[in-house]
């Protein structure tokens, strides 16, 4: 098992009522990652979904406090019923256009269908994150009846998209 899945399965709820669906794991030789307890930079995934979550317990802290917490968000989600996979196993090693993110995640479709379907309980709810990610999966998964809740893409929350990120998971969220 890899270190990825190693991390991520550690905080596996035991009901997942809310699966975020993001796009790979980091690169390969990469030291962060959603779930790895111990990151100091970009780790902007993980920061804006707990501002989203627990807007009282992090509007008061700062960023580093945060970090300093993660192991504590990190269960919480996971007591909260909250998961998050990504689209493809394996990390996207070198930079691509939005169109080429697409149709690599187009050709994994079936994969993901198939982790998503494990882990779909009745009361499951899917949320797919950023743009390549949602446009790449909406109609296939909407066809094989995922139950996916956002009905357009929420933007990914590096590079400036954050305050869009916040606001259509916030909105998505209260909607439920």
């Amino acid at each position: 098992m890899d270190k990825f899945n190693q991390a991520r399965l550690k905080y596996k709820p035991t009901v997942i009522k809310y699966l975020l669906v993001a796009e790979t794991p980091p690169k390969s030789d990469s030291n962060r990652f959603f779930y790895f307890e111990y990151v100091d930079k970009q780790d902007s995934l993980f920061l804006e979904i707990m501002k989203v979550l627990y807007p009282i317990e992090t509007s008061s802290l700062s960023i580093k406090e945060i970090r300093l917490k993660k192991e504590e968000f990190l269960n919480r989600f996971k007591t909260d019923g909250f998961y998050l996979i990504d689209s493809l196993d394996k990390p996207f090693e070198e930079k691509y256009s939005s169109r080429q993110k697409i149709e690599l995640i187009r050709k994994g479709q079936v994969d993901l269908l198939s982790k998503i379907t494990k882990l779909l309980s009745s009361e499951t709810k899917v949320i797919l994150i950023a743009s390549p990610v949602y446009k790449a999966n909406i109609e296939f998964l909407k066809a094989n009846k995922v139950p996916v809740i956002n009905s357009e893409f929420i933007d990914f929350p590096g590079s400036g998209g954050q305050k869009k990120f916040r606001e259509k998971m916030w909105s998505i969220l209260n909607n439920i």
